[in-house]
C-alpha cells in the first residue's frame, strides 16, 4: 500500500453514486474531494502528511476551510 493510499483511505472517492447516497449528497462529496485533490497537488504529499497525519477525511478537511474562513 502506498503512501497516497493510506493518506486518502478515510476518503470516499468512489466515481459513483451509492445505493443509499441521495443525488444532492452525491454532488457536495465529489466537489469536495476534486477540492481536495487539488489542494493535495497544489501543496504537496508531505505537507498533507503533516496537516493529516492520520488521513484525509471530509470532515477533518472542513474544519480547516471553516477554520480559515472565520479569520
Amino acid at each position: 500500500m502506498t503512501n497516497e493510499q493510506q493518506l486518502f483511505d478515510g476518503l470516499n472517492m468512489n466515481p459513483s453514486r451509492g445505493k443509499d447516497e441521495m443525488y444532492k449528497d452525491y454532488v457536495i462529496r465529489r466537489k469536495k474531494v476534486k477540492f481536495i485533490l487539488k489542494k493535495y497537488k497544489e501543496v504537496g504529499r508531505t505537507t498533507f502528511q503533516s496537516i493529516f497525519p492520520e488521513g484525509v477525511t471530509i470532515e477533518s478537511m472542513d474544519s480547516i476551510v471553516k477554520a480559515e474562513q472565520e479569520k
